[in-house]
């Protein structure tokens, strides 16, 4: 068995969750504002229309969390274990 076994749906574009899946049940962007100085990159939470830079897809019913850079997929994740891991905290 692979060492990171969901790799291989990374750089699918958001088009395809769309046409398969449908609108997400919840949905998060953030677009690059830039660099102020030593406060580094900063981010803008934004309308989930807007083409975005970082955008998080949750889709509760497949039990899936997406993470999409510039509308590919960089990684993906159970919405359990996400939820489980952060309780531990």
């Amino acid at each position: 068995m692979p060492e990171r076994p969901h790799l291989f749906m990374t750089g699918l574009n958001q088009k395809v969750f769309l046409s398969q899946w449908g609108q997400p049940e919840a949905q998060v962007t953030l677009n690059q504002l830039g660099k102020l100085n030593k406060l580094g990159t900063l981010f803008l939470i934004t309308d989930p229309t807007e083409k975005a830079h970082l955008s998080v897809w949750i889709y509760k019913k497949k039990n899936s969390v997406l993470l999409f850079a510039k509308e590919k997929l960089v990684s993906h994740f159970s919405c359990k274990k996400f939820r489980s891991e952060l309780e531990e905290r």
